[in-house]
């Protein structure tokens, strides 16, 4: 049996700690299920074959510089809290438990609190080793048939590794939290949207309230709190092991309606959960709060229980879940214990990927007899709504609700054999490649900052674009960076150039530089139209558009931005304020966008650079404070918060002055 005791299935079970031995049985038998530390609900690690992973427990490799761990499938997420969180990393998503296995999230795809935010397991998965039907050992990169087909393909592919993927980094193992309380169902809908930027939310909800009060919640919303927020000593501090045991099964009399109403009222009504106030909570608690007790499934009794868990489309998630919420009211299916949570975009191109963007509900109710009946009609919901109940939790589904959630989506087989194996030779690996995009590679400053990023950044790939690709290409190949560097055609004043420049982009991890940039002269300017328009669109519209589109691709995960600001862009001034009031457009533009993004933890900056001495300024008379490109590049290479850079303190004062100065200083300008 798995987790929830419920179906209890007669088979046999096989646990290899030889990778020979593993291909030899794979190769040798039919008809085999995969199973990791048997934390699921239902039944998808049972089998006639059932072939354990856990004795596949090594780390085989941990970089703090790249953030990247790869492990093998055995390994327990607790096991690997405990070697990176002192280092100062976090698993990039988790579920409710850390007592699963790497190779089981990956198998299920796995979820957290922070989809909307950083998608799902495999969204950060650079690669993984799969011992397929025939006894092969294969690696499997990502946009590739084989990883589309495993990732959340519930061990259907063979017998997962190893797993290597990126970590999300930290500062402390404390999360800020905060507490918001929705009186009813449409309430938390509102807190969500509301609340949509936090990195981790997620609502618990009384599934017994009918009438006004049906679907009364808690809305618990956290980001990763910083050194500077927690006061404890041990900044890194570790969970601690369980503590609590329920040493035997409850008889099945103590989870009824009235015992789940009234601890629903406690905790919704609970005076110490710091309602609308920051505080700081263990990442142990807010994360894994069941993980505290051992055998907690021992109180639902010998019968065990199910978990219910389903997405639904977002426009029609309010409706459907208030339409299973009243089921369950009405049957009295009594849960303390359900979730509702917001997905984001996700991968519906994918084989049986749970995952859509919308709303999830899960529910743990104690099996009887006409909970299978009420489950049903539950499906027949989801069914109707377009919505898909999770495998990974499902006991009890029909075929025909299967064939009509997973095998039947319009988007199944969307790509074609051909097409896979095109992109699995372009062997696009997601984190254990960074990337630097740079929009107006063919600058002076742009190519400085290129050259720093790659002196730091020897494995990592550049995608640089430029309306002149011949100089772009003689400085790659100039530079040897022929291995490492992409470029690409780019006229930024043509808006379908952009869009298709976007959607072009493989996945993977970017820092973002754009450089680019036009500037006419004012007489000049006023004079013709189409050069404020060339303006315009480069200095503003063009990186408004494209980083936006940037920002929506779901493959891609953005660390930073930085623009290419100027003086001109503080404040208008007669010598230049056309060109200026472009820039300004820009400057304000990626100040709004660092504040949007501050939760999502991309930082944004502007680089003020002052007088460059580049090939546009050639002849010119800069003065000493003149800067060269390699300062640029340092500045752009440095390590800090701070949105507004500049080159040296001189030019912070000029910046200042510009900014403040009276009108009638200005006006000499």
């Amino acid at each position: 049996m798995s987790w929830g005791m419920y179906p209890i299935k007669q088979g046999r079970y096989y646990e290899f700690n030889q990778t020979a031995d593993v291909q030899r049985f794979i190769s040798e038998n039919n008809e085999i299920t995969f199973r990791g530390n048997g934390r699921s609900y239902g039944d998808s690690a049972l089998g006639d074959k059932v072939l354990s992973s856990l004795s596949f427990q090594k780390i085989i490799m941990f970089d703090e510089a790249q953030g990247i761990i790869e492990c093998e499938s055995g390994v327990l997420l607790d096991e690997l809290l405990q070697l990176i969180v002192p280092h100062g990393f976090f698993l990039p998503v988790t579920p409710g438990t850390k007592f699963i296995t790497v190779g089981g999230a990956l198998a299920s795809d796995i979820h957290g609190k922070n989809h909307h935010v950083d998608g799902v397991f495999s969204d950060h998965v650079a690669s993984f080793t799969l011992i397929d039907a025939n006894g092969q050992l294969v690696e499997v990169l990502p946009n590739t048939d084989l990883f589309y087909k495993t990732a959340g393909g519930m061990g259907s592919t063979g017998f997962i590794q190893t797993v290597k993927f990126g970590l999300k980094k930290i500062e402390t193992s404390y999360i800020r939290q905060i507490n918001v309380k929705a009186a009813n169902l449409a309430e938390i809908f509102e807190h969500f949207e509301q609340y949509q930027d936090y990195t981790y939310s997620v609502a618990w909800i009384d599934c017994l309230k009918k009438g006004k009060n049906m679907g009364r919640s808690i809305l618990m919303l956290g980001e990763h709190a910083t050194a500077q927020e927690v006061t404890n000593r041990d900044k890194l501090l570790l969970h601690k092991k369980p503590f609590l045991n329920i040493p035997f099964s409850f008889p099945n009399f103590v989870l009824n309606t009235w015992s789940v109403a009234i601890f629903n009222w406690l905790y919704f009504h609970n005076p110490l959960r710091k309602i609308g106030k920051t505080h700081y909570n263990h990442y142990d608690g807010f994360f894994y709060p069941l993980d505290k007790i051992h055998n907690w499934n021992r109180i639902y009794g010998k019968q065990g229980f199910m978990q219910y868990q389903f997405v639904l489309p977002k426009e029609k998630s309010y409706e459907g879940v208030k339409k299973i919420l009243t089921l369950l009211a009405e049957n009295k299916k009594a849960s303390f214990l359900a979730v509702l949570k917001l997905f984001g975009k996700s991968h519906e191109d994918r084989y049986l990927h749970f995952p859509m963007e919308g709303y999830t509900l899960a529910v743990d109710i104690k099996y009887e007899k006409s909970t299978l009946d009420v489950l049903e009609a539950c499906d027949q919901v989801v069914n109707e709504l377009g919505g898909k109940v999770y495998l990974t939790k499902d006991a009890r589904m029909s075929t025909a609700t299967y064939e009509n959630q997973y095998v039947h989506r319009p988007l199944i087989g969307k790509f074609t054999t051909a097409q896979f194996d095109r992109l699995q030779h372009e062997k696009q690996q997601k984190l254990t490649m960074k990337k630097l995009l740079v929009l107006g590679a063919n600058s002076d400053m742009a190519k400085a900052c290129i050259l720093a990023w790659h002196q730091q950044n020897h494995d990592g790939q550049l995608i640089l674009a430029s309306r002149n690709l011949d100089d772009l290409q003689a400085f790659v190949a100039e530079n040897n960076l022929n291995t490492v560097a992409t470029t690409v055609a780019l006229d930024l004043e043509d808006i379908n150039q952009i869009d298709h420049f976007v959607q072009q982009l493989s996945g993977g991890e970017y820092e973002i530089l754009y450089a680019a940039g036009n500037m006419y002269a004012n007489d000049d300017a006023m004079l013709d139209s189409q050069k404020i328009a060339s303006m315009i669109q480069v200095n503003y519209q063009a990186p408004a558009l494209l980083l936006s589109s940037l920002l929506a691709k779901t493959d891609i995960t953005i660390r930073r931005i930085v623009g290419m600001s100027s003086l001109a862009g503080l404040r208008g001034r007669k010598s230049n304020f056309m060109y200026g009031a472009t820039k300004a457009g820009f400057h304000q533009f990626l100040f709004g966008l660092r504040q949007q993004l501050a939760a999502a933890n991309i930082l944004v900056q502007a680089i003020t650079p002052g007088f460059v001495n580049t090939k546009l300024t050639a002849g010119m008379k800069l003065g000493k404070l003149a800067n060269q490109p390699e300062d640029i590049a340092r500045l752009f290479m440095k390590k800090t918060n701070s949105f507004e850079l500049y080159p040296s303190l001189p030019w912070r004062i000029i910046s200042l002055i510009v900014k403040y100065a009276p009108e009638f200083v200005i006006r000499k300008l």
